[in-house]
């Protein structure tokens, strides 16, 4: 059985209005063959813990901030494996020319990495390496 679950969360609660930042959506795939436990959280917000069966995909909605430095890093793990990804970061999916622009950001994750859509071709075919931390300035 896949469910899909959609969290809006309020990561400007506490800040000054966010204005110039129209709404981003994150929408998470578990692309591998077994259950996916994950933790997704931002400096202000914690997402709590979700298990996701292959298949499935879980997504979340927030406002970035209007200072540029929005991340939302996850812990993913399947049995025994963990890893880190921050799979939202302002600066890398904020930048109006950049490749990897995104206001509905979908990413694929597996034991094997993050692959993020790419909507020129349609595919989630940039698969950029694991984080060695969950936040931090890179």
């Amino acid at each position: 059985m896949c469910t899909s679950v959609t969290m809006t969360v309020a990561e400007n609660a506490m800040a000054p209005t966010s204005i110039g930042n129209p709404n981003t959506t994150v929408v998470i795939s578990n692309g591998g063959s077994v259950p996916m436990v994950f933790h997704c959280q931002s400096y202000k917000v914690d997402l709590g813990v979700h298990t996701m069966l292959p298949g499935g995909s879980w997504s979340f909605e927030f406002k970035p901030s209007d200072s540029g430095n929005t991340i939302y890093a996850c812990l993913f793990s399947w049995r025994l494996e963990f890893h880190y990804f921050r799979i939202y970061k302002q600066s890398r999916d904020q930048e109006p020319a950049g490749p990897f622009a995104c206001k509905r950001c979908e990413w694929k994750v597996s034991p094997e990495g993050p692959c993020q859509l790419m909507k020129k071709t349609g595919t989630f075919s940039h698969c950029p390496p694991w984080d060695s931390q969950s936040f931090g300035n890179n």
